[in-house]
């Protein structure tokens, strides 16, 4: 299946109902309060980069950048065609290109080979790190918060008779991790939903810091033992962003 395929099975994925109050029925809920989709053009739009504001091409910069671990790493680049930094005074926004060969802009006046090699002799731009730091901006992407209320919700029920025990499949831009619930209880995350790749000039992937929010889908399913009849469990939800920042709910789920 091709990357289109995927992106119109989301759209009519996500154009099922998610009203939970139906128990009847099984659709998509969506747990990020006030989650916008914003792809990587929309994120350009929002920064408003202005011409005046992008870096010559042949500079190093180097700046930290969160992982997905709770801490920060490194990135340094060459500015060029493919990998282009732009700065306003308090924060910056860097767009790559993939190694793809498709991606290289061919012109006569423009040796590649020679700009880079011009570009080892001039000075590293430290950006967010170091005593000539140039700003304190970490590019961290705003990442919505979670609707507790209706997570809740949508997990206070579930029917003992099925293997894939929630009717209900749920979307958020968090990972979700059931402590203290019943064994072989999980939740298991649809492997081909992922927020669709965007090209960059024929083949090469985007690499963007900030980068876009990640989404993904989980259904609940039961990998154990024989779910019990008319009992209620307590149970701790634990979810972590992108960042690798975690929080957790206290949850009450019935069996029926």
């Amino acid at each position: 299946m091709n990357k289109l395929l995927f992106f119109a099975l989301f759209i009519f994925l996500t154009s099922c109902t998610t009203n939970v109050s139906d128990e009847d029925s099984s659709g998509i809920v969506d747990v990020d309060q006030n989650y916008i989709e914003k792809n990587w053009v929309d994120l350009i739009i929002d920064f408003n980069p202005r011409s005046s504001d992008e870096l010559s091409y042949g500079r190093i910069v180097s700046f930290l950048k969160p992982n997905s671990k709770g801490s920060l790493d490194t990135f340094t680049v060459t500015t060029s065609v493919n990998d282009k930094l732009f700065m306003k005074e308090d924060k910056f926004i860097f767009i790559g290109g993939g190694t793809n060969e498709a991606c290289l802009i061919k012109t006569e006046n423009l040796d590649l080979a020679e700009h880079d090699m011009a570009s080892e002799n001039r000075d590293t731009i430290f950006l967010n790190y170091g005593k000539s730091k140039l700003m304190d901006y970490i590019p961290y992407q705003e990442i919505p918060p979670i609707n507790t209320s209706l997570l809740k919700k949508t997990l206070s029920v579930i029917d003992s008779k099925r293997n894939f025990v929630l009717s209900d499949t749920i979307i958020s831009s968090y990972t979700f991790e059931a402590k203290n619930f019943l064994d072989g209880i999980k939740f298991e995350e649809y492997y081909f939903f992922v927020e669709y790749t965007v090209d960059y000039c024929a083949g090469g992937d985007i690499i963007m810091y900030p980068e876009s929010v990640k989404r993904k889908m989980y259904y609940l399913i039961n990998t154990g033992r024989d779910l019990p009849r008319d009992t209620t469990i307590n149970w701790t939800l634990v979810y972590t962003d992108q960042y690798g920042r975690s929080d957790s709910l206290e949850m009450k789920t019935l069996f029926k």
